[in-house]
């Protein structure tokens, strides 16, 4: 009888996630799933949250958002049309959505073919609030990038480094030097598991093509870029240093690249000021050859 069970759950989850996909642009919620199957509401949102691992409205609109985003790259559609398409009648609801989804607006993705196509999660928390992994890294190059950034030596990690961070974004600020959905990013020369963090050298760093003088506080340069492994993380930035130091003991290891004499990059896609740390984006480059 439990296999039986099991097999009507699994045949059933099947089905409803079929029929989400090829149904983006109607309505799609547990009510109106639910009828769609002839399933109670309780009974049917159980067995979907046991089939996907997530409530089924956030994969609804996980899956959306992802296909929007193909669209957008391999299509000439218009972003009013895309959003339709999968089920958003706002197209100003669609944008806000897609820019707290992956960090930038469908319209910064869809004129900027240098941003890499990667919704894959490689780290991240889960509900019991273990660091787990699914690790699939993107091979990208990362372009030159012209800097404002100041600089910083000691541990990677504390009070003392966000110190640093924060007076350098009350400086960027002040001197009106950030453009609209700039790059954000720190760049790591020392490896901190071989070098006494006391003495690794850092960058905080904004991507801008504004002007700026140099100055006690900060300084311009263009960053060079190159080939990396990019890994993506979603969660608070205190478990950073632990992420780094799996891929860099581990995965660089089983993985047989070499790496190049390059900084490490740390992106930030969303702002921690204003998004609640588990929902908090970055992007790991790992320099490559």
């Amino acid at each position: 009888m439990q296999q039986v069970t099991s097999a009507y759950y699994q045949q059933t989850g099947c089905d409803v996630k079929n029929y989400i996909y090829n149904h983006l642009s109607d309505e799609l919620n547990v009510k109106h799933l639910s009828e769609q199957f002839g399933i109670s509401f309780f009974h049917f949102q159980r067995i979907m949250k046991d089939y996907l691992n997530e409530p089924l409205g956030k994969f609804i609109n996980r899956v959306r958002l992802e296909t929007a985003l193909k669209i957008i790259r391999y299509t000439d559609l218009p972003l009013s049309e895309i959003a339709l398409q999968i089920g958003y009648s706002d197209c100003s609801a669609f944008s806000k959505a897609f820019s707290k989804k992956f960090g930038f607006s469908p319209q910064r993705f869809k004129s900027n073919n240098l941003i890499a196509l990667n919704t894959h999660v490689d780290f991240k928390i889960n509900n019991s609030g273990k660091l787990v992994n699914d690790i699939k890294p993107k091979i990208v190059i990362f372009a030159d990038k012209p800097i404002v950034y100041t600089k910083f030596k000691g541990e990677y990690t504390g009070k003392e480094y966000n110190n640093t961070w924060d007076n350098f974004w009350e400086v960027v600020i002040r001197n009106n030097i950030l453009s609209w959905k700039p790059d954000v990013f720190s760049a790591y020369y020392d490896n901190p598991f071989e070098t006494d963090p006391t003495d690794c050298k850092a960058e905080c760093c904004v991507a801008t093509h504004k002007k700026a003088s140099n100055s006690e506080q900060i300084e311009t340069k263009t960053l060079a870029g190159g080939k990396y492994a990019m890994f993506r993380y979603k969660g608070p930035h205190k478990m950073l240093l632990k992420i780094n130091e799996y891929i860099l003991k581990k995965w660089v290891i089983s993985s047989n690249l070499k790496l190049r004499n390059s900084p490490l990059i740390e992106k930030y896609i969303n702002n921690y000021r204003f998004i609640d740390p588990p929902s908090l984006l970055t992007e790991i480059y790992i320099p490559i050859e």
